[in-house]
């Protein structure tokens, strides 16, 4: 097959049960700014510590650090410690204890941030990895959780796609299958899946640009880089031999050419004129994974966390970018939690929140303007994956101190490996207090 994107149709789908449409202040913006464009990309599996801004020495990643410089770096941004329930708040803004049911499954009559843009007048198309379902389960039928579930790109928002769908066997790399509206698709032959998704992202851009040049766009590559299998990308030494050879050696290429999709893409909006105007939003879904270690410019070694509720696991890159909209160039420390991205970018659209569900997110967008020092105090995780026998866990966070709903307290800060509770009747002055703020946020959290 050729390049999928070439023919792909549009195709709109209004979503069911979509919430109330939110009012949409036209010129609601930042220092005059039009609405912006907002482009989100998130990375599959990578940690803080493999960006060279963040500190990390394994990896090249010249675009993300320039992106890091002419932005604003955050410090302390969280995701889950796994993809899917990471997506799902990404998505929606809400805990995943309101609305996440089974692994990779957006619930029906749940709206996300594609949903409320589309109707204010955006232009939505995704590229990448779906894993929110409404696709036919092929790689593991006998599972009885998820058939028949979910929601497709379609329903969640979204205008135009191309993607790789977690529930069906098949590669995401090199001959990917993959799947655009009404079910056209399929093994695309001799073709790398990264490059195809940032080529029909940047193709539907352009065109968005070069025709409808009044209707700002939402652009979500959810990129399908750098989750195993660990293979040989098109720069690799080895690509011509075996493309699906599978060894962990291959994550530095990985590393490298995400980062080669992602500068690449910021070019082309600059030569588009439309970089200025564009918000956007780089971070990843969870750690690295676990058979990956790197180091860090100081030396400190670091185990992928993948999975696993220690910093290692949930602490993400997060970089934010919008010349027009705030000033970049400097770094916050700022709590930042997946479900703060819907409000956010509504906020910057000019749109109001809907009235008819609740939202647990909170914007950051007064962080990005130099407004506030933090939008919030706290990190919740309802951490339950229904996936793998994963043990579920819930637990908050500020930037120190972690509590668990089991009783656990850490100073993570110190501790990062969380090898040492805190026992309660030996706590500090400042401890104590941390506990008695994080005990009641997660009470606030779990029953608000």
């Amino acid at each position: 097959m050729g390049r999928p994107w070439r023919w792909f149709p549009v195709f709109v789908v209004l979503a069911a049960g979509c919430a109330t449409t939110p009012d949409v202040d036209e010129s609601a913006d930042a220092g005059g700014a039009e609405r912006p464009n907002v482009l989100l990309i998130l990375i599959d599996d990578l940690g803080f510590e493999a960006i060279g801004s963040y500190g990390g020495a394994s990896y090249e990643t010249p675009s993300i650090d320039r992106l890091s410089a002419d932005g604003v770096r955050f410090t302390h941004a969280y995701s889950t410690p796994l993809c899917a329930p990471s997506r799902l708040k990404l998505m929606t803004g809400k805990y995943n204890s309101r609305n996440y049911t089974e692994w990779g499954v957006l619930p029906p009559g749940e709206v996300t941030v594609a949903n409320l843009l589309r109707d204010t007048g955006y232009a939505t198309f995704m590229a990448g990895k779906w894993q929110m379902s409404g696709f036919e389960q092929v790689w593991a039928p006998e599972k009885d959780c998820c058939e028949g579930q979910g929601q497709t790109p379609e329903e969640a928002g979204f205008d135009d796609y191309l993607v790789w769908h977690y529930h069906e066997k098949g590669e995401r790399y090199a001959d990917p299958l993959l799947w655009g509206p009404g079910g056209v698709g399929g093994i695309q032959e001799g073709e790398y899946g990264p490059d195809l998704f940032a080529d029909f992202l940047l193709d539907r851009i352009e065109s968005q640009v070069t025709e409808d040049s009044d209707e700002p766009f939402f652009a979500y590559h959810s990129m399908a880089l750098v989750h195993a299998p660990f293979v040989p990308t098109p720069d690799s030494a080895d690509w011509t031999a075996d493309r699906k050879t599978e060894d962990p050696a291959h994550f530095r290429d990985m590393v490298a050419y995400t980062d080669k999709l992602i500068g690449r893409t910021v070019a082309r909006l600059e030569e588009l004129g439309v970089r200025d105007n564009t918000l956007i939003l780089l971070t990843a879904d969870n750690g690295t994974p676990s058979q990956i270690t790197s180091t860090m410019q100081d030396g400190t070694v670091i185990p992928g966390g993948k999975g696993r509720t220690i910093d290692y696991g949930l602490h993400v890159p997060f970089v934010a970018s919008w010349p027009v909209g705030f000033e970049g160039g400097w770094v916050s420390d700022a709590l930042v939690d997946f479900s703060d991205f819907l409000p956010s970018v509504l906020e910057a659209a000019g749109a109001a929140l809907p009235d008819d569900r609740v939202i647990d997110g909170r914007s950051f967008l007064l962080v990005l303007r130099g407004e506030t020092d933090s939008a919030r105090d706290w990190v919740f995780t309802d951490f339950r994956p229904r996936f793998l026998n994963i043990p579920e866990v819930t637990f908050v966070h500020d930037r120190r101190y972690k509590l668990y709903d089991d009783g656990r307290f850490f100073d993570f800060e110190n501790d990062v490996r969380e090898q040492s509770p805190l026992a309660p009747d030996d706590l500090t002055e400042e401890a104590a207090a941390a506990m008695a703020r994080l005990r009641a946020a997660m009470v606030e959290s779990l029953g608000g």
